[in-house]
């Protein structure tokens, strides 16, 4: 029989914000969004205090001062690294793990009970060895599909007699009813909002109702995704672990700006920026574009403003993958979209029909110039990896950089990442602390 484990960090971001910093322990702690906008993560301290998720962080500006809450901007950079350690850290301990999000994973248990291994166990060892290798407090769900160990997660999270180990195969068939009937049918994983609506108006308002659902009907009526839910629910595996991701079809790279910006070699700078990024991923990943476009956004709740959402794309003459060649298309591209009096909240680069560079044929003419852009963007990759990223750059992305980079005024040391930000003991620790 097969077994999944999903090992999932506990308000993650926060919890990051935590490991190098003893003095937040049981202090509230929020993390938020680009430009320091929402709310993106809350600390348990935090959400008993009525914190929302998402909400607008100048609303609640004065109520975190007064109630002495430590306010984060996000470090990627931190979340990522910590991240690749939680999960190396939970791979020490199965077979294999199909990576899901930044802070979650489902991990292979089958056949350990036949190595005399009792799975429970085998969770509750996952996860007090992530918080003692790593800092970060998880909890973890066991069931015989990834559904339910998606909802056993749920379980263990909100129910505090569970211990943080939630194992579907321990509960008697009445517990599992009874588990599936005290959590409405929005927690299951996949079902959105819009399923949600829908399924209320068939009398299907909790997880067990789903359960007991039949398959077929569903299908019929919402398609195949949501009878798979249904199924998987019922104790029928039908989503298998990735352990092979498939390649994207589309890479993009965008960001708001922290403020509005009107002037096109700002613009451009943001452009380049974007472009870099996009090139980078493509090569990391083996993979080439035959489509370039850009991303250029006003501020749709200024209606006082001159409106403008575009997003142009151009077809290229042969699929490629070196940064030069996007950084010319969209500029192209820019030239073209640019309206003259709009202030821009917004803009990105994306590249299309993404394929793998081995099934390319190649074009005779085209070939030698290729791969000269090739060799000098991989030079620069390896330069960027060895001392640092964007250590080596195109100067285009260096234009107005003040006017839209991202604002990250409460953003932590970074840790893990920076040889200056390594943290310092005792007394000299305050210095590298700015609030």
């Amino acid at each position: 029989m097969q077994v999944f484990a999903l090992v999932d960090g506990n308000s993650f971001f926060a919890s990051c914000e935590k490991i190098f910093r003893p003095d937040l322990t049981d202090r509230p702690v929020i993390v938020l969004s680009n430009n320091d906008g929402c709310v993106v993560a809350r600390s348990k301290e935090a959400k008993k205090l009525g914190i929302k998720m998402c909400q607008p962080y100048f609303q609640i500006e004065e109520f975190c001062i007064r109630e002495n809450v430590a306010v984060f901007s996000s470090n990627y950079e931190l979340y990522a690294n910590l991240s690749g350690r939680m999960m190396s850290t939970i791979a020490s301990q199965v077979g294999c793990i199909d990576l899901y999000s930044i802070d979650e994973c489902f991990a292979n248990m089958s056949g350990y009970e036949g190595l005399g291994t009792e799975l429970t166990q085998l969770g509750f060892r996952i996860k007090e060895k992530v918080f003692r290798d790593v800092g970060i407090p998880t909890c973890v769900g066991i069931a015989p599909t990834k559904t339910l160990a998606k909802y056993c997660n749920h379980l263990a999270k909100h129910y505090a007699g569970l211990k943080g180990v939630c194992n579907w195969l321990d509960l008697t068939p009445q517990r599992q009813a009874k588990a599936l009937a005290c959590e409405p049918v929005s927690e299951i994983w996949g079902v959105g909002r819009r399923y949600t609506e829908h399924l209320e108006k068939m009398g299907i308002r909790t997880a067990l109702d789903l359960a007991c659902a039949d398959a077929e009907a569903i299908r019929d009526r919402f398609g195949i995704t949501l009878s798979m839910t249904v199924r998987e629910l019922q104790g029928t595996s039908c989503i298998p672990l990735e352990l092979v991701k498939p390649k994207r079809q589309q890479i993009m790279r965008s960001r708001s700006f922290s403020h509005l910006v009107c002037d096109k070699d700002d613009l451009l700078g943001a452009i380049t920026f974007h472009a870099q990024e996009c090139g980078r991923t493509l090569r990391r990943e083996g993979t080439v574009a035959h489509t370039v476009g850009i991303v250029l956004n006003t501020n749709p709740f200024r209606l006082q403003d001159v409106q403008q959402h575009a997003y142009p794309c151009v077809g290229l003459p042969y699929p490629i993958s070196d940064t030069n060649t996007i950084i010319h298309y969209a500029r192209r591209l820019l030239n073209q979209t640019y309206r003259k009096g709009c202030l821009y909240k917004r803009a990105g680069v994306y590249v299309g029909e993404v394929i793998s560079k081995d099934a390319v044929t190649k074009d005779l003419f085209e070939e030698l110039e290729t791969e000269r852009q090739q060799v000098v963007c991989e030079l620069m990759d390896s330069i960027n990896t060895r001392f640092g990223k964007n250590t080596l750059c195109f100067a285009a992305s260096k234009l107005g950089k003040d006017a839209w980079k991202m604002s990250r005024a409460r953003l932590s040391p970074g840790y893990t990442t920076c040889w200056k930000d390594l943290p310092r003991i005792g007394p000299l620790l305050m210095e590298t602390v700015p609030f």
